[in-house]
C-alpha cells in the first residue's frame, strides 16, 4: 500500500528504507508527550469527536475509553448510530457522561453519518474515529491542539497513524499532504489522525456521500487544491487505526473510487500514470485466489 516505514522510538519517527520492528522505550511517552504547560486550559479550542456506529458493541468501548480519558478541558463526543440492533447504544449510555451526545439515524452510509456529526458538532476542531480506533496516549488531544495554538489555528493538523490488522506487524502511515502523493492515490494519513477546523467544511463542503471508502481521500484532494487553506503536521504517531477485514468488494470500491477522484481532480494523464503503478489489481487477485482456495480446500 506504499506506506512509509519508520523506526518508532521515543515517539519520534526516523525514515528508513528497510522494514523494521517498532521499538518503544519504557516510559518514553511520558517524556515525549508531557502536558503542554505554556497554555491555560481555557485557551484550548473545543474539540468534537464524531464516532459513527452500527452494531459495534464489541469495539465501541475501546474507542470511547481512549477519548474520555484524555487530559483535555473541552471536548464532546458525537455518536451517530445508523440503527444498531445489538448492544451498541446500551454500551454508550452506560458511560453516563455528559460529554456524549447520541443521534440516531436510519440507513445512513459512512459519510452520511460523518456529515450528520459535522452538522451537530459545536467544536472549533473536529476529529473522526470509528469503533475500534483509539488515541494512543491520554495527551493526544492536548498535544495536537497545542500545535493549533502554536501555529495560529491552521485549518488542519494531522499526525501519523499506527495501522494494524492483527496478522502482520503494524505499519505507520504518514506522508506529506501534497498533490504528488494524492495523484498516486495516497492520503497523507488516515482520517482518524486529522483534526479539521470546523469552518473548513464551510469552505469545501462536507464529505461526498457517493463514496463508500474514499470520501476522506476525496476531501483531501479538495483541501490540497485550495491553496489558501493552511495545514500543519507532526511526525508523532498518536492514533491507532483498526484495519477491518478487507474483502474483495472493498478492494474493488477502493479502486473505482480512487480512479474517479484522480480523473476528477488531476486529469487523464495523472490517471493513466496511476493505472500503470497502482497495486489494486494484485490485491484483487490475491483475495480472489484465497477465496477460491477456501471454497475448494477449506480455510
Amino acid at each position: 500500500m506504499g506506506y512509509f516505514l519508520f523506526h518508532l522510538k521515543m515517539g519520534i519517527m526516523k525514515k528508513t528504507n528497510k522494514p523494521v520492528k517498532f521499538e518503544v522505550e519504557d516510559n518514553s511517552w511520558k517524556e515525549v508527550l508531557k502536558p503542554e504547560q505554556k497554555y491555560n486550559d481555557y485557551e484550548f479550542p473545543k474539540v468534537s469527536i464524531v464516532v459513527p456506529t452500527y452494531n459495534n458493541s464489541e469495539k465501541i468501548e475501546r474507542t470511547l475509553d481512549s477519548v474520555l480519558t484524555q487530559h483535555y478541558p473541552d471536548l464532546e463526543v458525537i455518536i451517530v448510530d445508523s440503527g444498531s440492533t445489538d448492544r451498541t447504544l446500551e454500551v454508550v449510555r452506560n458511560y453516563r457522561d455528559g460529554r456524549i451526545y447520541i443521534f440516531s439515524v436510519s440507513g445512513f452510509g459512512r459519510y452520511e453519518m460523518l456529515n450528520k456529526g459535522i452538522a451537530q458538532a459545536k467544536g472549533e476542531y473536529i476529529n473522526f474515529l470509528f469503533p475500534g480506533d483509539f488515541y494512543i496516549h491520554t495527551e493526544t488531544l492536548r498535544h495536537m491542539m497545542g500545535l493549533t495554538l502554536d501555529h495560529d489555528r491552521p485549518h488542519l493538523v494531522f499526525c501519523g497513524t499506527l495501522i494494524r490488522d492483527g496478522k502482520k506487524e503494524p505499519k505507520i502511515l504518514l506522508r506529506p499532504l501534497n498533490c504528488k502523493f494524492l495523484m498516486r492515490g495516497q492520503q497523507p494519513t488516515s482520517l482518524q489522525s486529522c483534526w479539521f477546523r470546523m469552518d473548513t467544511f464551510h469552505e469545501l463542503g462536507k464529505f461526498n456521500t457517493e463514496y463508500h471508502l474514499r470520501g476522506g481521500y476525496d476531501f483531501m484532494c479538495r483541501f490540497c487544491l485550495t491553496p489558501e487553506l493552511r495545514k500543519f503536521s507532526t511526525v508523532r504517531v498518536l492514533t491507532d487505526y483498526d484495519l477491518r477485514l478487507v474483502k474483495l468488494s472493498m478492494v474493488m470500491s477502493h479502486f473505482t473510487e480512487t480512479f474517479r477522484s484522480i480523473y476528477k481532480y488531476f486529469g487523464l494523464f495523472a490517471l493513466i500514470k496511476w493505472l500503470f503503478f497502482q497495486k489494486d489489481f494484485s490485491r484483487i487477485l490475491r483475495i480472489w485466489f484465497r477465496t477460491l482456495k477456501a471454497a475448494f480446500m477449506g480455510p
